[in-house]
């Protein structure tokens, strides 16, 4: 997949109108979005500059009540897909994949002064979608609200975030179609060992 390191994001001004997503002529899905053992997460900030570090760092931290449920998700799944968005920007701002548990990041250094233990994510795309594109989506995991409505941590079924991230896709595609590539489902770094789990979230003695 292409990006670009991102600047913080800034509010939305366009609100175009909200239709099913026509898909172009020549633009290929990501065999990852139709992958049906993904699932899909979505990620509020307050901080529109923590996206950037995040995209400069390979890393998230989140809030203490959803590190299990993204643990238990990508125990269980073939892939877990954080779709990010900055509070009052009035857009998303992109969809990372996660690669590695909370507490485990390979990355040495905290971005985020603390805030929740790191864990790996690999970015995919970095492109605003506009919430108003994207208010025909309705999620029946959160009684059928909106998707720009989604608290962080909300998950989305597999029809709604596969749909919402191909936004992006069609959007990067119609920047430039022939840099565009589908993301696909490439491994990632292998999981660490029970052992090596149990040692990495022991309390320092």
């Amino acid at each position: 997949c292409n990006h670009k390191i991102p600047s913080p994001p800034q509010p939305a001004t366009n609100n175009p109108a909200a239709m099913p997503l026509v898909e172009p002529s020549g633009f290929q899905r990501s065999p990852l979005l139709e992958d049906t053992g993904a699932r899909y997460f979505v990620i509020t900030s307050n901080i529109g500059e923590n996206v950037v570090k995040s995209v400069e760092h390979n890393v998230w931290a989140t809030q203490r009540k959803n590190e299990q449920k993204l643990g238990d998700a990508f125990r269980s799944s073939s892939a877990v897909i954080l779709i990010f968005s900055v509070g009052k920007s009035g857009a998303f701002q992109g969809y990372a994949r996660m690669r590695g548990l909370p507490g485990q990041s390979k990355c040495t250094a905290d971005p985020f002064g603390g805030y929740g233990r790191l864990f790996d994510v690999e970015w995919l795309r970095l492109q605003d979608v506009a919430m108003g594109e994207v208010s025909y989506l309705r999620n029946p995991l959160d009684g059928g609200a909106q998707v720009g409505y989604a608290r962080d941590g909300q998950e989305l079924t597999h029809s709604v975030g596969s749909e919402l991230c191909r936004h992006f896709d069609v959007r990067v595609y119609l920047e430039d179609p022939k840099t565009y590539e589908p993301c696909i489902d490439e491994a990632g770094p292998a999981l660490p060992t029970p052992a090596e789990a149990r040692k990495a979230s022991a309390p320092a003695a």
